[in-house]
């Protein structure tokens, strides 16, 4: 693979502000952003967990292909790998949380703790809720920003975030009673399917990994997500497939190879089967209205 052909951005927290040095926690106000950042409409993922919670705004922010409205009192999450780009028709005004994994690691706390919030979990979930005890939300984003203007102690950082990401898990419960996935196979197996799918596309896989028979599975997918195991390991490569496709300048034969396809027939066979088009015709397609 050529090594100027590049994937998708990735942002790391280092690129949030002009300081040296490597940055694994960040809070701010949306309206004290760059100007490149605040008009950032190029599609990238984070290498990080964020919350951004629009206390004024008006555009729209487009995660993995789907477009949100931004407006007044809305919260949105994001999980690392998620591709994402927003425009905006109106300065925002609001707050910005971001945390990377290894921030929970050096203060000795489980990394895997963020997974627990269910807006950071490995199921697809919500990516946007409209809070209803925003006051509380405004007051504590307020002290945690000036806190790490003041370069306050980490502990100090920790529990404070802590307790805003707890608050917007109430207010994400409430959001979303219907949608949540409380099915802890179906958790795992999506948790799985994140680290295997490029290799392992076969149900009885995820199955015996999970201590299932592979009719169970598909059994317990139906229930709680409407379709088959085999679909969501199907729509999570055909998922990467367009990520690949709108936001990098890999070619056919290179995205065929990165997702671990023989040749970039049976690439192109596989895209067009899963999506109705060529992967061609979903490049020009898509970038004619990016």
């Amino acid at each position: 693979m050529s090594k100027q052909a590049s994937k998708v951005p990735l942002l790391h927290l280092s690129e949030v502000s002009d300081e040296e040095g490597e940055r694994i926690f960040y809070s701010g106000r949306l309206e004290d952003l760059p100007p490149s950042f605040t008009e950032y409409d190029s599609s990238h993922r984070h290498s990080y967990f964020a919350v951004f919670y629009f206390v004024e705004g008006k555009g729209t922010h487009k995660i993995d292909f789907q477009n949100f409205e931004i407006e007044k009192n809305s919260l949105f999450f994001l999980k690392p790998g998620q591709v994402h780009s927003w425009k905006f028709k109106k300065k925002p005004k609001g707050f910005a949380l971001k945390i990377h994994p290894e921030f929970y690691s050096k203060l000795n706390e489980k990394n895997t703790s963020l997974r627990s919030f269910p807006y950071f979990g490995f199921d697809s979930g919500l990516s946007k809720i409209h809070p209803e005890k925003f006051s509380k939300l405004r007051s504590d984003f307020s002290r945690l920003v000036e806190e790490f203007k003041e370069n306050a102690d980490p502990k100090i950082l920790f529990y404070i975030s802590g307790l805003i990401l707890l608050q917007i898990q109430k207010e994400y419960e409430t959001s979303a009673a219907l949608l949540i996935r409380k099915n802890r196979p179906v958790s795992e197996f999506q948790s799985l399917l994140e680290k295997y799918f490029i290799k392992e596309r076969g149900t009885s896989f995820y199955a015996r990994r999970l201590g299932l028979a592979s009719n169970t599975l598909n059994r317990i997918c139906q229930n709680s997500l409407g379709i088959s195991a085999k679909s969501v390991i199907h729509d999570r490569l055909l998922l990467e497939c367009k990520r690949l496709l709108l936001h990098s300048d890999l070619n056919i034969t290179q995205i065929s190879s990165e997702l671990g396809f023989t040749d970039n027939a049976y690439f192109s066979r596989y895209f067009k089967k899963q999506s109705g088009v060529s992967p061609e015709q979903f490049r020009e397609s898509g970038r004619k209205v990016q």
